[in-house]
């Protein structure tokens, strides 16, 4: 399958082939060389060249796709409309959205909390920390705004797949 899908405002020619039934996905962007990726409990195991890592992706409601591999957080947005992409988190009823759910990307441990429900966040900034095979992550906020139903607790362990917390569309200030 072809598309053409925007990354962080870049649009991005992504060709993809599904196997078994779904559980296996090799995937190019730009005809770059495939990645492979496989479900594991909780996430996706994705494989380039000797490289492997574990990657949490959630759909959301917009069409959306977020994918959190090593602490960061990608959003791809797929084109709408025969005119080109819509703007970022814009669809053509027009801008209203609504928050960005953040998952777990594996089955692991919520070290510590960065930030508490009500703050406000930039684009990039930690939100907590996230241990899963012995190695701690920092998981950030998707985009701006303000951190709404923060799930996550301290010292908790958690399955993959987990909601850990929501941003949400600031108010004006």
């Amino acid at each position: 399958m072809r598309r053409v899908l925007s990354l962080d405002g870049r649009r991005h020619r992504v060709e993809t082939s599904v196997e078994s039934g779904g559980e296996r996905l090799t995937v190019r962007i730009d005809g770059a060389d495939g990645a492979i990726a496989v479900r594991a409990p909780g996430g996706w195991t994705i494989t380039r060249g000797r490289r492997t890592v574990e990657a949490g992706v959630t759909l959301e409601r917009s069409g959306d796709v977020m994918v959190q591999i090593e602490g960061e957080t990608y959003r791809f947005s797929p084109e709408r409309g025969a005119g080109g992409a819509a703007g970022r988190g814009q669809s053509r009823a027009g801008p209203a959205r609504s928050g960005v759910e953040v998952r777990t990307p594996m089955p692991g441990k919520v070290v510590r909390l960065l930030r508490d429900e009500g703050d406000r966040v930039g684009a990039g900034d930690g939100v907590l920390v996230f241990e899963a095979m012995k190695m701690q992550n920092e998981i950030r906020a998707p985009e701006s705004g303000v951190i709404a139903n923060m799930r996550a607790v301290a010292g908790t362990p958690m399955e993959g797949g987990e909601i850990l917390f929501a941003v949400e569309p600031a108010d004006s200030p």
